[in-house]
């Protein structure tokens, strides 16, 4: 069997092209000054724009395209020169009759992780001095095992839980390392961090990760032994929350697929790499087509199939709401397909 093949399309929240109607071709599309850079493209059997309202009657087989920010120079057979064409990067086919699954998967925010601790009742006496220690499970390999620890005593005359977490705050918002900001008064709000080894840019190195922790806050008692304090209830106020269709999960998928173009280096400097179609802080919602590729095996089986994804990834508003015209065609024109094939697939909404 193949290896499974996943690709992602990416497009630009814009108004599709007028010209792009039923039977335009890849010439035509390809040499048409005005079609814009995200753009993505429905294409039949034979890679023209399909017209509204085809079915599996009508082809097949369908193509996903994306107008790149790619361009080249060629000649036609006809002898005319076309500069600054735009490339078009194409999904594997997709067979209507072997399409497994068909879903959207909406944008929904990320969210920090944010747990409050209420008031400590509970040592509040001069010269007791107080441990905030946050373990952090998010280190896959080995979930708890790095930490961060933070200490502030209490002095005569300010002896409230207030001073206890500015105290706590002014030490842990000191520390440049620190992977999670404290706010408040007189409770200690604790808010994760975005980790900057994988929310920078499209360079990062890491893949997309968040900050889960565990709050202990304990004092130190006459036996220099550590004490859990009276009071200081804990709170779960956000859950962590990865969402969907964030730019470093769009990111992470582009660069996933990447091997599937032969670019494997994405570590060793200089990184040779197309440039990227995901843009910082834009919003995706996405469609998710499984699907299989027929081929003819080469160990004398004869023909065999493989299990490929295709993701349609669609820049949006962070309202969920899109300005452009281009999602709302796109989503007409599969939703129609996609019903007529054996799957009988419900329409989706983005």
């Amino acid at each position: 069997m193949l290896k499974r093949v996943d690709k992602i399309l990416i497009g630009t929240d814009i108004d599709r092209e007028a010209a792009l109607v039923g039977g335009y071709s890849i010439h035509d599309i390809i040499a048409h000054a005005t079609v814009d850079i995200g753009e993505i493209i429905i294409l039949d059997r034979n890679k023209s724009v399909i017209p509204a309202g085809a079915t599996i009657a009508n082809t097949d087989i369908i193509y996903i395209a994306q107008v790149t920010a790619e361009t080249f120079t060629y000649t036609d057979r006809v002898g005319t020169a076309f500069a600054g064409s735009k490339r078009l990067r194409f999904s594997d086919p997709i067979e209507g009759a072997k399409v497994r699954s068909y879903r959207a998967e909406p944008f929904v925010v990320k969210a920090e992780k944010v747990v409050t601790l209420a008031a400590v009742t509970a040592p509040l006496v001069a010269g007791t001095e107080f441990v905030l220690r946050l373990v952090y499970k998010d280190i896959k390999e080995h979930p708890g095992q790095f930490t961060q620890t933070y200490r502030f005593t209490l002095v005569a005359g300010a002896l409230t839980t207030t001073d206890l977490f500015n105290g706590l705050r002014t030490a842990l918002n000191g520390h440049s390392g620190r992977r999670v900001d404290g706010t408040g008064a007189a409770t200690l709000i604790l808010t994760g961090r975005e980790i900057p080894e994988c929310c920078t840019g499209l360079t990062d190195i890491d893949k997309f990760n968040m900050v889960d922790f565990t709050v202990y806050l304990n004092y130190v008692d006459a036996d220099g032994n550590w004490q859990a304090v009276t009071g200081a209830a804990q709170t779960l106020t956000t859950p962590l929350a990865y969402g969907s269709g964030n730019w470093e999960q769009i990111r992470d998928i582009e660069k996933a697929q990447m091997a599937h173009l032969g670019i494997t280096n994405l570590t060793h400097f200089p990184v040779v790499s197309p440039a990227m179609s995901t843009v910082v802080d834009s919003y995706y919602d996405m469609i998710v087509i499984e699907h299989d590729k027929t081929y003819l095996a080469p160990n004398n089986q004869g023909v065999e199939q493989t299990p490929i994804t295709t993701v349609i990834a669609l820049a949006t508003a962070v309202t969920g709401i899109n300005a452009g015209t281009q999602a709302g065609l796109i989503v007409g024109a599969l939703n129609t397909w996609m019903a007529s094939t054996p799957g009988a697939f419900a329409a989706v909404a983005i």
